[in-house]
């Protein structure tokens, strides 16, 4: 009899962790679809490159050029600076020929009346060749996270938009089955009952 017992117990004990492993995935399911959509909703609305939210951009890096600063796939959290927050020594996301670019403000200069901003990397010798104007800044570097900047990617990309959608309409269609089965065995359960 106790063997029984303990069987039913160890029975429900591996119910109760499959739930909750299965509530965990849903949930970080749900925190994906919800970060998928929100970059795709802003990067669609405001057509730029990078995601951006009340002034806060995310980037993902793609070089080893700020190591040892900061390595590649490190996940980048820029604020948009306000009037002339940037000084120098501090590190700036930028976009040159349609490419966001993270380097470190090594020059500040005026010329025509117009501020400019020299850039350099960590691994690279000489400042670099362009200079950088105010409205090509997108924010200074407020905090930089290794190996995050994988999972931004992942978020990011296309085809985790399409595999999302299609797990969407499985989800949607199996719960579909869920509720008719549901609703088959309550329908029997009432002519059931009411025969007896």
């Amino acid at each position: 009899m106790n063997k029984k017992k303990e069987n039913r117990i160890n029975f429900f004990k591996k119910v109760k962790s499959k739930k909750i492993i299965f509530k965990i995935g849903y949930i970080f399911l749900e925190c994906c679809i919800l970060l998928n959509l929100l970059f795709l909703v802003n990067m669609t609305i405001k057509e730029k490159e990078y995601f951006n939210l009340f002034g806060i951009s995310l980037f993902s890096m793609e070089t080893n050029l700020m190591k040892p600063e900061i390595s590649k796939n490190s996940l980048i959290i820029a604020k948009a600076y306000q009037n002339n927050a940037v000084e120098v020594k501090d590190n700036i996301a930028y976009i040159v020929n349609g490419k966001v670019r993270i380097n470190k403000v090594v020059k500040i200069e005026s010329i025509d009346g117009k501020i400019v901003y020299h850039t350099k990397s960590n691994s690279n010798y000489y400042i670099d060749s362009e200079t950088i104007s105010k409205n090509e800044i997108i924010g200074k570097v407020i905090n930089h996270t290794p190996v995050l900047g994988i999972l931004l990617k992942i978020l990011q990309s296309k085809i985790t938009t399409i595999c999302i959608c299609i797990f969407l309409v499985i989800k949607f269609l199996y719960n579909q089955k869920v509720y008719k089965n549901k609703m088959r065995r309550k329908v029997q359960r009432y002519h059931k009952m009411k025969n007896n």
